[in-house]
Parts: C-alpha cells; structure tokens; sequence
C-alpha cells in the first residue's frame, strides 16, 4: 500500500511538472499557451505575431514580444508555465527562427495568395510531428501547393544559392542506394526531380537505369504495377516504345476486369 501511495504521488508529480514544463527547442513539450482559446476570443495572429504582414525575410524574428501580451496578460498569470517570446525575459522561453529560408516572403503569402496562417501552420497546440522542425509546413507541402497554384517550383523561388536542401539521408552513399528507395510507395523523388530539369533522372540514367531498381522475376509480376502506378513506370520509362518493344507480339497476361 505505501509503495502504490509513493508511486502515485511521483506520477502526480511527475504529470504536474510536464503540465507546466518550459517548452524545449523541439516544440515536444507543453505549454499554457493555447492558440485556440485566443482565436475564439477573436484575437488575429497579426496581433500577436507583429510584423508577419509585412515580412519579406524568414529569418524575421515574428514571435510575440511581453509588450503585446501584457496589454491582457500579466506575469503571474503565465511565467514559468512554457510560454514562448521572442525576446529574452524571466520566466518565458527564448524563440526565434534563425535557420528558415532568407528569401521567405510571409507578405507575398498573405497578400497575393492570400491563404490563412493556419494553412501553412496547421495543429499548433499538438507537439511537433516526427520529422517536423518545429510547426512548420514540410516541403512537399509547399511543393504540392505551387504545383496546384501554378507556381514556380525551382529552388531559387524561395532559397538563396548554398542553402542546404537536401534531405539527410542524401550522402555519400545515396547514388548506389537510392534506386529502391525510389520505389517506395510513399517515395517524393519526383517534388524535387522535376521532368526536364538540370534534377531529373535522365540527367543521370540518358533513358536506362545503370542498377536495376526491380525485385528479380520482376518481367513476371511487373503487369499489375503498370496498371496500378503507370505514373510511377513513366519516371524511367518515358518513352512508350519501352513497352511496345516486347509486347508487340507479346500480349500482356494482366488485363483490367471491365
């Protein structure tokens, strides 16, 4: 019984410390702050997040300074409880965005696209995905989204020359390995390998893969892939003639059920 009262009270503990927990770097851990209760209250993020309107750099430090809180807030109604400013004060956590594009342009978003915050900056009071650096959108987000607004999707658009942009696991091994990750279900190669760019694949391949990406037998099972993802087939084999070429005299065993 009095193992089961300690162990109790360490987790109450414990719970309570979280609860109130100054927010790391990673976003993980919670905070007081709750975007929700100030977008009820009619609260715009403009008027926290001074400046965002007119922002043309992402390296502009957009977090709320203590002069914009303490006109309904005090600090003993939220200090020491993981509230984050972009200004260093007792009692708050310090954050800032040092590390985002230079060229990023809030202003272009609002103004010409004109999508809500909340587009880009989606589930603010849940902890950061794995993956996510902080409650940013992930490039293919933007990517997806350029791609649907006919927007120009080559990196200069929003990076500066000698930005690193390729993902980690793009090292010294990559050219030998990359030909299975390529074909992934969930695989994104095409978002930056753009047909016809300096990026795509023929740059390299010239129209054949120097290692075959297929599984063996793959000549056997290969139907219903192309039936499936022809999409997906087309990113090497570009060319129809690929196709034609064996099943002129030979008829495909696979065939769609009408």
């Amino acid at each position: 019984m009095r193992t089961m009262v300690i162990l109790f009270t360490l987790c109450a503990a414990s719970a309570f410390a979280s609860e109130h927990a100054l927010v790391g770097s990673d976003g993980k851990l919670p905070s007081a702050f709750k975007h929700d209760v100030h977008i009820e209250q009619g609260v715009t993020c403009a008027a926290c997040h001074v400046g965002v309107e007119t922002s043309v750099k992402g390296t502009d430090n957009l977090m709320p300074l203590w002069s914009v809180c303490s006109d309904c807030h005090s600090p003993e109604d939220v200090a020491n409880k993981g509230v984050a400013l972009g200004e260093q004060k007792d009692g708050f956590v310090y954050k800032t965005v040092t590390n985002y594009s230079p060229i990023f342009r809030h202003q272009r978003h609002l103004e010409k696209a004109k999508l809500d915050c909340n587009v880009c900056h989606a589930n603010l009071d849940q902890p950061v995905a794995d993956g996510k650096r902080g409650h940013f959108p992930l490039m293919s987000d933007c990517m997806s989204c350029h791609e649907q607004r006919s927007v120009h999707r080559d990196c200069k658009t929003c990076h500066l020359p000698g930005e690193k942009l390729t993902p980690d696991d793009h090292n010294l091994m990559w050219d030998q390995r990359h030909g299975l990750a390529s074909t992934a279900p969930d695989a994104q190669c095409m978002m930056c390998h753009i047909s016809g760019t300096k990026l795509d694949c023929q740059a390299c391949h010239q129209g054949d893969a120097v290692i075959n990406p297929h599984p063996r037998n793959y000549l056997r099972s290969h139907g219903q892939d192309a039936h499936l993802s022809d999409f997906r087939c087309g990113t090497c084999h570009e060319q129809r003639s690929f196709c034609v070429d064996c099943h002129r005299d030979i008829h495909p065993r696979l065939h769609l059920v009408q």
